[in-house]
Formats: structure tokens, sequence, C-alpha cells
């Protein structure tokens, strides 16, 4: 099992602390995507809420994701 440590980021302007098995370059390259998704959607919709924002953005990952599966799926 990998050692999880403490890491500490900032979403939409609020400090978080997440505990996560990947390296702290991983964690912050995660935060800085997350950041440059989130202003990406801000600017095309600018009356949602952080709330909402951050919905879509879970959204859109676990879309993305479930087509990265499909893919390797499809690939064995």
């Amino acid at each position: 099992m990998a050692e999880k440590t403490r890491f500490k980021g900032e979403i939409l302007g609020k400090e978080i602390t997440i505990t996560a098995a990947e390296s702290q370059a991983h964690m912050k390259a995660v935060f800085e995507l997350a950041n440059q998704q989130l202003d990406q959607m801000k600017q095309l919709a600018p009356k949602l809420s952080d709330d909402q924002l951050l919905t879509l953005l879970a959204i859109n990952a676990l879309s993305d994701q479930l087509k990265m599966q499909a893919e390797k799926d499809h690939a064995e």
C-alpha cells in the first residue's frame, strides 16, 4: 500500500487539504489543471456559482475517465 501524505492546495481561491498517495508534484499539477479548467468554465458561464462550477468539473472528469476506460477496453 502506498504511503499517503497531506497536500494543501487551492481551488477557487479556497485552501483545502487532502490526503493522497500521489506525489506532491502530481497533486500540484492536479490543482493547477482543475483551476485552469474552472477559470475557463467561469469565463464561458460567469453566472454559475462555485458549487455549480465544481459539479461540472467533476462531471467532466468522470466523463473523460469513462471515455478513456472504454477506449482501453476496446483496444484490449
